[in-house]
């Protein structure tokens, strides 16, 4: 189970499927907005193990090492070409 597990954007999961995120967190912070920038992004996850995002934000090696207890990212979209995969593999 991880502690906190933050969707930093619209992940477009219908009612149950959010409620369910409980099962797996202690804490669960939805937003309802697109992060601005990268210091938002950051100050979105914060302490969080876990976080959800679509194809909209993009998550930076820069972004990854700053967010120190990050465990887990889940991707709430398709991958359909090469140009939207928006996660930094380290």
């Amino acid at each position: 189970m991880f502690n906190k597990l933050v969707a930093i954007e619209p992940v477009g999961l219908i009612k149950s499927a959010e409620n369910e995120l409980h099962n797996f967190a202690k804490e669960v912070v939805m937003h309802n907005d697109i992060p601005t920038d990268a210091v938002e992004i950051c100050k979105r996850i914060g302490d969080a193990d876990a976080v959800l995002l679509s194809y909209t934000t993009t998550l930076t090696k820069e972004i990854l090492q700053q967010c120190k207890n990050l465990k887990y990212v889940g991707m709430c979209c398709s991958l359909y070409s090469p140009e939207s995969a928006n996660v930094d593999i380290l």
